[in-house]
């Protein structure tokens, strides 16, 4: 009697591990969300400023701010199962985004005692010492660049809603966010990702459920045995 019981509890045990696979699919496609705000201002600046650069949407160095189930498996899977140490979404990309926080912030009281005089960003406006951001002091120092390639400039007028993106690393989170959700644009680096986190998944409920084979194959072996030498 007492060996039917870890067989039961496989039984239990079943269906709420195919749950658990089955959450975690649909958290791989949850969609990104985006401030209304944003949404509002990025549907406004697509109507005015056109197509969207690709540098925003596929940036060359895109950068990773928050992990999908996806891409959590997928390094646990790489790091700790395979073993291979691996340096992810560098902090620069970050810095970099940082810094286009700073630009845009400068641009706005520029414009704002200037009466709307930049709506157009240059690169040497806040990278160089002669920058009108620079000069005018809006801008402590020139703006330092984490990569050497970064290059800012702004799609958009900036005296209205235009932004401030970085032709190596995009723009920042919220505005990729808002403008993913208002053209549906979908970045080639999300789909690659989305590929490889249905492949991690996939992986992680062939493990799963051949675990539990291999274990109800055990119990159903051992309990004949138990019951003969029970008698």
């Amino acid at each position: 009697m007492t060996t039917q019981k870890p067989y039961k509890k496989l039984k239990t045990i079943w269906p709420v591990v195919l749950m658990f696979v089955a959450s975690l699919i649909l958290l791989q496609h949850l969609p990104a969300q985006a401030d209304e705000e944003a949404e509002f201002q990025m549907r406004e600046l697509v109507k005015t400023a056109g197509s969207v650069p690709d540098a925003i949407v596929n940036p060359p160095m895109p950068v990773t701010h928050t992990l999908s189930v996806g891409e959590w498996l997928g390094r646990f899977w790489r790091e700790k199962i395979l073993g291979f140490r691996i340096t992810y979404a560098s902090a620069r990309g970050k810095v970099c985004h940082a810094n286009q926080r700073v630009i845009a912030g400068a641009v706005e009281m520029y414009n704002m005692d200037k009466g709307n005089a930049l709506a157009t960003l240059r690169h040497a406006d806040a990278t160089t010492p002669s920058g009108v951001l620079v000069t005018s002091r809006y801008l402590k120092s020139p703006i330092t660049l984490p990569e050497t390639n970064c290059e800012y400039c702004s799609y958009g007028d900036l005296t209205c809603n235009g932004i401030v993106y970085c032709t190596q690393h995009g723009t920042t989170p919220e505005y990729l966010a808002a403008l993913l959700r208002v053209t549906g644009l979908k970045p080639r680096s999300e789909l690659r990702g989305g590929e490889l986190g249905f492949f991690v998944v996939g992986l992680t409920v062939f493990f799963f459920l051949t675990a539990m084979v291999l274990l109800a194959l055990f119990f159903k072996t051992r309990k004949p045995a138990e019951g003969i030498q029970s008698e």
